[in-house]
């Protein structure tokens, strides 16, 4: 933001004092003249059919995208907004050629405005989001590689990372797919996976988790978030190789820092993502936990990168003795009692998010033993207990009783049990969160 101040001038006490009892206002203020920046751009003329539309979208997600100019400008503000521009406003027309044309305005500096739309302009162009497109396409004209049932609640729709922080990031997390409910509520990040992420990173001291949620889905495709009916296409095939190019040129985008010789870092989150991931930098196989570098991402670049499991796998997990159905061994299902075990994995990735973006050159092996002492091992800092079970609380399985509710209940419980998570009682069973 820019201030420019006009003029300041103090008066002598005694004018001030005449002009009250005469009734006139001598004094003088500070008056601040706020600049206003406003800068136009048009977007690729084809990258309207890139946005969610009424006009070719499933029936169930029709009703939400009424208006393509609207949807534009809904996404470009989230951005801004995520971003970090604080005064700036964006409006949008679509041209007689279909071709958007976007206008900033606001007391936000120029060149960051000219940045942002640099990096909007790349991010949908024929060498980027449109290979997406090009990826979907090619699945929905492949014998049985589309699911076309369009009558489930959650059908398939082509769905890009759009609305999220584009220029001042702090990393990029590498994913699977959007989960439908997102293009329902028209927000690429309000979802249960993503709020509960955000918990993990404040958990941590990052005090702008939205600047380490940018994504880059290995499919840019909306479908539901479990239980899926039909197998996702495959990432090499329709979105990672010639003719379908999407997933390495998005993450290289938007992976580009300040810091010579390397990309921002990604954090790779799941098991689907880890095994997609293995595959984009040709490596056998990444299991959560595992950091490493790849050349594989910019050209002449370096990449850190750390995976993690599913920034949601907690609320599946319980602590060892709870009753609760949902807890309990099911057919070739595991007990679900690895709730703690799952916490101190998720802290400790966020951990080495946290240092990987403050340093993009730093070794990630050094930063992970760091993050390791941390949040996973007996030396743990008091503070950080606390936090560990706060969030272990919080985070527990929606089918146990162990669930709070509320941070202020799970504070009182970790509280009372002395920062044990798992605390029991004298028989060994798991505690209800106001026991």
């Amino acid at each position: 933001m820019r201030h420019k101040t006009l003029w300041s001038k103090k008066l002598p006490v005694w004018p001030v004092a005449l002009g009250l009892l005469l009734g006139i206002n001598l004094s003088c203020t500070t008056k601040e003249a706020i600049s206003t920046n406003t800068y136009t751009y048009n977007l690729p003329k084809n990258s309207a059919s890139l946005y969610p539309d009424a006009s070719w979208l499933p029936d169930t997600y029709k009703k939400y995208y009424p208006d393509l100019a609207t949807t534009i400008q809904e996404y470009t503000q989230q951005s801004l907004v995520r971003d970090g521009f604080a005064n700036t406003q964006a409006s949008v027309s679509i041209g007689a050629d279909g071709s958007p044309s976007i206008t900033l305005t606001g007391s936000d500096e120029l060149t960051a405005m000219q940045a942002f739309a640099g990096v909007q302009k790349t991010f949908l162009n024929q060498s980027d989001a449109m290979q997406g497109l090009q990826g979907v396409s090619n699945c929905q004209k492949a014998a049985n590689c589309w699911d076309t049932d369009t009558t489930q609640a959650y059908p398939w729709a082509f769905f890009l990372p759009l609305g999220m922080a584009m220029t001042n990031q702090a990393l990029v997390n590498f994913m699977n797919y959007p989960p439908a409910v997102s293009l329902e509520q028209k927000d690429y990040l309000n979802n249960n996976t993503m709020k509960r992420w955000s918990g993990v990173l404040q958990a941590v001291g990052i005090q702008k988790p939205v600047l380490y949620e940018t994504i880059v889905d290995g499919r840019p495709i909306a479908a539901a978030g479990s239980n899926l009916q039909k197998p996702l296409p495959d990432i090499t095939t329709y979105f990672n190789s010639q003719g379908n190019n999407y997933v390495t040129p998005m993450i290289s985008l938007l992976s580009q820092s300040n810091t010579p010789g390397y990309t921002l870092p990604v954090a790779v989150l799941g098991a689907p993502a880890g095994q997609d991931w293995a595959k984009v930098i040709k490596v056998p196989s990444v299991q959560p936990g595992d950091v490493g570098v790849t050349i594989d991402i910019s050209p002449g670049k370096k990449t850190a990168w750390v995976a993690g499991n599913h920034p949601n796998v907690t609320s599946y997990q319980c602590c060892p003795g709870d009753p609760s159905k949902g807890c309990q061994a099911n057919g070739s299902y595991p007990a679900a009692d690895q709730l703690i075990p799952d916490e101190q994995t998720d802290l400790m990735v966020a951990c080495i998010e946290q240092k990987l973006a403050a340093n993009p050159a730093a070794d990630p092996h050094h930063v992970k033993k760091q993050c390791l002492k941390s949040w996973n091992s007996h030396d743990m800092p008091h503070a950080n207990q606390v936090a560990l079970c706060v969030r272990a609380r919080l985070d527990y399985s929606w089918n146990g009783i162990g669930n709070c509710k509320t941070k202020a209940e799970a504070e009182d419980f970790c509280k009372k049990h002395d920062n044990q998570a798992c605390a029991t009682n004298a028989s060994g069973g798991a505690l209800a969160c106001n026991q």
